[in-house]
């Protein structure tokens, strides 16, 4: 990507805006401004929230940009994933290569993330440049979704503060410590991880800079300190006494508790440490300094503690392709090292709590929110295009279709949203009825589709009444949630639910497994819930509906009525507004022609 050099008009116009920023990390999948629900790998509801909270972020005065993994094609393209996409005028994605030219499944996405940090801290200190200020004050916060995402917000934070600790001590040590050795340690300051133990390593180069390690620590400190105190005119004639005091208690502290060869560790800690106490004014500036780096927020989405409690009664060889113990590692060590969260369900938020020990005051809850000018009920003349589109997928003709009742469902084609418990159930409804077709969207078409596609054509039943769509595409999706008659999910495993709070903004009646959160903590009485995996439930909720039109529209009304509160421009303002609760100095945002 050309970072910065001929951009075009529409970049130019984003650089220059006056607007505050923000930036969303999603890395994995086919995250993009066309995203293909229910079709690409490892690509959905995450990447459905990511883009509609960023166009609310735009609503309320800000510019976002989105990173999110680059390098390799586009979903069902030849074109690379690269440079710089708009989603409106204020929104761009950024793709950031790493890890190869081929697309990496979400599990095995660790290899690309060191090459992808390299590349979008470049980019985000090119960018600062540009305007005059540092990587970290580009973004008023940094906003990460799922672990390995998170993974790359902790490590800029880390970044970050690297370079604070660098320029303090270079500026601190300017005529203690050799050029050449500063130099070294500019150069090498992210390996040294500097700001992650600053008075350690003050210590550790003051005492590098006199004698050799044969030299006795205690030498070494009071040679250093001396020179300290005549480079930095300093009047105070206690102060060398003060710095080798320091080194010498602690080596009285650990002489009988530690290894002659980690003596020189809690010398340097202390020597730093004492240095930092002499001027207070100064340490307490680095210490704000090293805050304000960490502008780093994390909505998880899912947690591996969340997802492997689910799976723990499958086969040992589908839960070691999920990696859980890599997972659980990345996710514990991202939590260790974040501020705040935005919990997308109360599971979620329990596991971190219970899990993670993350305190409940550093979560915000921030489930789904729904996009009303997409979801929302259609007349039929706005559906006819959708209805066109189901008529090629089953060969029925259009006029037709719509004199049958519609059973929906889209996600991806995964094992963990049970398309097979929807066709077994779909099987006693079409002997008991012959006026209702079901269509099953998503893919890509797997192993999983393969098999769906087999337990199909062995059903004679379904012939002519079920079918497997795909990927649909995305002009199609709204007006199919608002055309069906009902929408219906058996997922195992869902953070929140998106797709049935989406079903439920069209106006559209749900039956669904009692594993997606969003219709057991919202509408627990609107929708109908069956058992996860009963075959035979799901049928008669299905038929019971179909038989039973007035509860099935009440249903549907109630289920609208309810997910009003869903709306993204008030959830973001109040997760901006949580984080300012925190102590975070967040601009407001900036309409143009505000004159605030």
């Amino acid at each position: 990507m050309n970072q910065g050099v001929d951009m075009s008009d529409r970049n130019k116009r984003f650089a220059e805006s006056s607007r505050p920023q923000i930036a969303l990390i999603t890395n994995h999948g086919y995250a993009g401004v066309e995203i293909p629900i229910g079709g690409a790998p490892d690509t959905g509801g995450q990447n459905v929230y990511v883009n509609q909270l960023a166009m609310a972020l735009d609503d309320l005065g800000y510019r976002v940009t989105i990173f999110a993994r680059g390098g390799f094609p586009f979903f069902d393209s030849d074109r690379i994933r690269e440079g710089t996409e708009f989603l409106t005028d204020n929104v761009r994605y950024v793709y950031v290569p790493g890890g190869g030219d081929e697309f990496i499944r979400k599990e095995d996405i660790a290899v690309a993330l060191d090459e992808q940090l390299d590349w979008l801290y470049e980019f985000i200190e090119g960018e600062a440049r540009r305007q005059g200020c540092r990587g970290w004050e580009l973004f008023e916060v940094v906003n990460t979704h799922y672990w390995d995402a998170a993974v790359l917000g902790v490590r800029l934070v880390e970044r970050w503060k690297n370079d604070v600790a660098f320029d303090f001590m270079k500026d601190l040590l300017d005529g203690v410590v050799d050029s050449d050795t500063l130099e070294r340690v500019g150069r090498d300051r992210h390996w040294m991880a500097l700001g992650e133990a600053p008075a350690y390593h003050l210590g550790r180069l003051l005492l590098d800079a006199e004698g050799s390690p044969a030299t006795p620590l205690l030498q070494r400190a009071r040679t250093i300190a001396t020179k300290w105190v005549e480079v930095r005119h300093c009047s105070d004639e206690t102060v060398v006494d003060r710095l080798v005091g320091a080194v010498a208690y602690a080596l009285s502290e650990v002489r009988d508790r530690l290894a002659p060869a980690l003596h020189a560790l809690a010398a340097a800690e202390a020597l730093g440490t004492a240095v930092l106490e002499l001027d207070p004014e100064r340490a307490e500036l680095l210490d704000a300094q090293l805050s304000d780096t960490d502008r780093h927020v994390w909505t998880p989405h899912s947690l591996g503690a969340l997802k492997e409690d689910n799976f723990r009664d499958k086969h040992a060889e589908v839960k070691r392709k999920l990696k859980f113990c890599e997972r659980r590692n990345h996710e514990r060590s991202v939590c260790e090292r974040t501020q705040a969260f935005a919990a997308t369900s109360t599971e979620i938020a329990e596991r971190l709590l219970t899990h993670y020990r993350v305190d409940t005051e550093r979560i915000f809850y921030f489930p789904p929110c729904v996009d009303r000018k997409v979801f929302r009920p259609r007349p039929p003349e706005q559906t006819e295009d959708a209805l066109r589109y189901l008529a090629k997928v089953s060969g029925i003709d259009p006029e037709r279709l719509r004199e049958y009742k519609i059973v929906f469902e889209t996600s991806r084609m995964d094992q963990s949203k049970r398309k097979d418990v929807l066709l077994d159930a779909f099987t006693f409804v079409a002997r008991e009825r012959d006026d209702v077709l079901l269509f099953i969207g998503g893919g890509p078409r797997n192993k999983l589709f393969e098999k769906l596609e087999r337990l199909l054509e062995g059903k004679p039943e379904l012939a002519g009444r079920a079918f497997l769509t795909g990927f649909i595409p995305e002009e199609f999706i709204g007006p199919l949630f608002s055309l069906a008659d009902i929408y219906v999910t058996a997922s195992e495993m869902e953070g929140f639910g998106m797709s049935v709070l989406q079903a439920a903004a069209s106006g559209t009646a749900v039956v669904c497994s009692d594993l997606v959160p969003f219709v057991v903590q919202y509408v627990p009485e609107e929708a109908v819930i069956v058992p996860a995996g009963e075959v035979f439930d799901f049928a008669r909720a299905i038929i019971d509906l179909l038989e039973n039109p007035e509860d099935r529209e009440q249903r549907a009304r109630r289920l609208m009525e309810k997910t009003e509160q869903f709306d993204w421009r008030v959830q973001a303002g109040s997760f901006l507004d949580y984080l300012r609760q925190c102590g975070w100095s967040i601009a407001a945002g900036k309409v143009e022609g505000d004159d605030r």
